[in-house]
């Protein structure tokens, strides 16, 4: 849990690709990232309505094609897994940890537990977000192709999460 908390709170790449090579090795005797994406597309993932094209364990590579419907699929499908208990404590947490600390921060309690994802005039947010009546909502967010600073878009996203939160 410990690695996973770190590459999920500090956006460790170099973990995320290494996770993938490993889990490879772990499939058959070849460390290939590629083995390891294929064998979670066709298994994990099969049922997905819309097949992503995944290039990379980082996230990093623009090859990497996931629409927010593929983003809330896996995210409901870890939902449903391992338990908002264990998810909560590894993604970061709005206006507490990891990428989030600035961010989506709750009084008292944080009301987001998400992901984000940069690259340039890129930037993604996609996890849970509970509700003020207790309901888990699941999102995701893809801004593309801005030419104004970050915050701004932060700042945006920040007010309709805080308007779903009050309203459901």
């Amino acid at each position: 849990d410990s690695l996973y908390k770190r590459l999920m709170q500090e956006s460790d790449n170099f973990i995320a690709e290494q996770l993938l090579m490993v889990s490879s090795f772990v499939l058959s005797d070849t460390i290939s990232s590629g083995l390891a994406r294929d064998f979670v597309l066709d298994s994990y993932l099969s049922d997905m309505a819309y097949k992503p094209r995944w290039v990379d364990g980082s996230g990093l590579s623009r090859y990497n094609l996931f629409t927010p419907s593929s983003m809330v699929y896996v995210l409901k499908k870890l939902l449903d897994e391992k338990g908002k208990v264990w998810l909560f404590s590894i993604f970061p947490s709005g206006g507490k940890n990891g990428t989030l600390e600035d961010w989506y921060a709750g009084n008292p309690h944080p009301y987001v537990f998400a992901k984000s994802g940069t690259l340039g005039n890129t930037y993604c947010l996609s996890g849970y977000l509970i509700s003020k009546s207790g309901n888990i909502l699941i999102f995701s967010f893809m801004n593309n192709h801005y030419l104004e600073p970050s915050s701004r878009i932060k700042a945006r996203m920040q007010t309709v999460l805080e308007r779903i939160r009050d309203s459901y």
